[in-house]
């Protein structure tokens, strides 16, 4: 059930699913409510398949303490050669006990590649904003050695310096600029093994990327 994309809608599609990008913890869920998040979407989006859910716990924006975000992965599909895309539809759950409902809260868009069958993976890529799939596949296929040749540019950002040899996996894929007035490039966002993040804006030289500029924001 492929939906329009917006970059508002990329970005943050409401506070929830904001604070679930940089402080979400996954959460185990009952039968229950497993089946009662299913049951919402199935009457939201009838004849709609659903290929799994994932559950976190986020921090209550404008509040304290936490609470549950519920999402369904819609089965995933072919894009162009080994490009692999789905779309996650998010639920906020409201109230406690008996008294306790989903909210929609927006969609969510990601990609990986697979060249064999297009299977559900434990982390796909996030799509912040929409990408040509020949592109997209592009910075993917290349992800490994574009972060190589970041850390050399770690190395001169005062930011990033302390991230340079920590472990990272490539969690976002976006378009922006670096800085106020710079060009709008493509950036490839990586989270490292202590939560830390690395964006790293790439030059396209002919058919090549490269990176060409690194930034180290606090979230994603």
């Amino acid at each position: 059930m492929p939906g329009s994309f917006s970059r508002p809608l990329a970005l943050c599609v409401v506070a929830a699913a904001c604070a679930s990008a940089s402080a979400a913890d996954a959460v185990a869920v009952d039968a229950a409510q497993r089946a009662s998040l299913l049951a919402f979407y199935a009457q939201q989006y009838p004849g709609e398949a659903a290929a799994r859910t994932v559950f976190e716990s986020v921090p209550v924006v404008g509040g304290r303490g936490r609470e549950v975000v519920g999402s369904v992965e819609a089965p995933p599909y072919r894009g162009h050669g080994a490009l692999c895309r789905t779309q996650r539809t998010k639920f906020v759950l409201q109230g406690d006990g008996k008294q306790a409902r989903w909210q929609e809260a927006g969609m969510e868009y990601f990609a990986w590649l697979d060249r064999g069958t297009c299977r559900p993976v434990a982390e796909p890529v996030r799509m912040l904003q929409r990408i040509p799939d020949t592109e997209l596949e592009g910075v993917l296929l290349y992800q490994k050695s574009l972060l190589e040749r970041a850390r050399l540019l770690m190395a001169g950002n005062t930011a990033c310096a302390p991230l340079r040899a920590r472990t990272f996996s490539l969690a976002a894929v976006d378009v922006g600029a670096a800085a106020p007035r710079a060009e709008e490039r493509y950036a490839l966002v990586f989270k490292s093994d202590r939560d830390s993040y690395a964006r790293i804006w790439l030059r396209k030289s002919g058919a090549q990327y490269d990176a060409w500029n690194v930034t180290c924001p606090p979230v994603l």
